[in-house]
């Protein structure tokens, strides 16, 4: 990067600390291109590159109540992404969508009346209907900045005045 680079460690360090809320991407047979929410327990070491977490809906069996806690590398995790206007989606958009108690990435495969979507999930091949509320843009974390960058106030498409708390 010309002109200056970024310290990952600070980044990190800010991101992930204690008490942090942030958002963990699992890799598991089933799981691939779901983020699911959780608190930093401990922090990043320079050793082992893990933080130890505890996921907010995931948990330590199907039966349980007990949430799950784990150990996951730096890499996997990301602060939760800022709260955004609520948006009208287009055709071949990249959205989360909230499903099976995680955000999960798809493309918007139909644009229904009243706020209704179909997206798509490429791992499982499964088209799903989800209502806006449940939907938002895809971004990625990357070196400290949200990709694509969030949208100024007032120019995300859609409604202007309404914000989506709901999760």
């Amino acid at each position: 990067m010309a002109g200056g680079s970024v310290n990952m460690e600070e980044i990190e360090r800010e991101a992930f600390k204690r008490g942090a809320r942030i958002e963990v991407n699992i890799e598991e047979p089933g799981f691939r291109g779901s983020w699911f929410t959780g608190t930093v327990i401990r922090t990043v070491t320079k050793k082992t590159r893990k933080l130890f977490i505890e996921y907010d809906t995931l948990m330590t069996d199907e039966d349980s109540q007990v949430r799950l806690r784990e150990s996951v590398n730096v890499i996997l995790a990301r602060p939760i992404p800022p709260r955004e206007r609520v948006r009208v989606f287009k055709m071949s958009e990249e959205v989360d969508a909230f499903h099976d108690d995680g955000w999960w990435e798809g493309v918007i495969t139909r644009v229904h009346e009243g706020d209704r979507y179909t997206v798509y999930f490429r791992p499982s091949k499964e088209e799903i209907e989800f209502s806006g509320t449940d939907l938002r843009l895809h971004r990625e974390w990357v070196r400290g900045d949200w990709v694509p960058p969030l949208e100024p106030e007032g120019e995300a498409a859609g409604q202007d005045d309404d914000m989506d708390e709901d999760k």
